[in-house]
């Protein structure tokens, strides 16, 4: 019922901690005080649409495991040692050196700084990394942002997914439109979502009613946008749309600026917005730290 969402919102600020909790619920406060917001349909169709497991284990990942004791670290390694580091780690795996055994290294690594969440970028397809699978159950404490670049590799290779509940998969809007996959997904009650990759060029056409309306026949309400330069620019056309989207409801969908929002959530943790940072070579990383 809609009463019981806001007494929870409610709830969940009286009792949140972390800096990063009390500004989330503070947003669901103000979003669900509306009786018609299409949020209250968002969540109920979460909820019905996708197994228990799946929410439960990909949200205390995200919500604790990162935002809130992650987030303890981070300031710690900040006041502590002046370390600044970000709430999530971005890889681009299109290098062939990558491995489970490295990249459990590195997940294994950036954990002691406070990092429960990664984000692996749309540069590769999962036929060149059918081991992550195996990291994703290994790391069962991390939350994945799995952006796909390639449906056709996943489809064949789903059998080794069903059973991870610490994934959110994301598709490429127009490809997910072709393809039968998002049923197939609902039907196992798995949490996904899309993205559109924009540049100056198209954001306009992404962010029209014409092509947002086309999200409803995905079976998710998560939108992200992903910007061709990897650049963070809370002042561009998606990253103002998402958070106009997000405050003023006018779609039932959360739409997410990747990178911008990135850096708000940062700030919100460490004081600091802190650079885009992408990781493509193992080597390279913990040479530099």
């Amino acid at each position: 019922p809609k009463r019981t969402l806001r007494k929870l919102a409610d709830l969940g600020k009286v009792c949140a901690r972390g800096s990063v909790q009390k500004e989330i619920f503070g947003i669901f406060q103000q979003c669900l005080r509306y009786k018609d917001s299409p949020y209250f349909s968002v969540m109920q169709n979460l909820v019905r649409n996708v197994s228990a497991e799946n929410l439960t284990t990909f949200g205390m990942n995200l919500g604790y495991n990162s935002w809130t004791d992650g987030a303890k670290k981070i300031r710690a390694k900040r006041d502590n040692e002046g370390i600044l580091t970000s709430w999530i780690q971005i890889l681009d795996l299109s290098k062939s050196e990558w491995t489970a055994e490295n990249l459990n290294a590195f997940i294994d690594f950036w954990k002691t700084y406070g990092v429960c969440t990664y984000a692996f970028l749309p540069s590769a397809s999962f036929s060149e990394n059918t081991f992550l699978p195996e990291v994703f159950q290994k790391q069962d404490d991390c939350a994945f942002l799995w952006f796909l670049s390639d449906l056709d590799s996943f489809c064949i290779n789903m059998d080794d997914y069903k059973d991870v509940q610490n994934v959110m998969p994301i598709f490429k809007m127009e490809a997910l439109m072709e393809s039968e996959i998002h049923q197939i997904l609902s039907a196992h009650k798995k949490l996904y979502g899309v993205y559109q990759l924009y540049n100056e060029q198209n954001i306009r056409e992404c962010i029209s009613r014409k092509s947002l309306g086309l999200l409803s026949s995905l079976g998710t309400p998560f939108l992200f946008f992903l910007s061709e330069d990897r650049k963070s620019d809370t002042s561009s056309d998606a990253s103002r749309f998402a958070v106009d989207t997000r405050m003023k409801q006018a779609y039932p969908f959360l739409a997410v600026d990747f990178y911008s929002d990135i850096t708000r959530i940062n700030e919100i943790i460490s004081g600091d917005p802190l650079p885009i940072h992408i990781t493509e070579r193992m080597n390279r990383l913990l040479s530099s730290v």
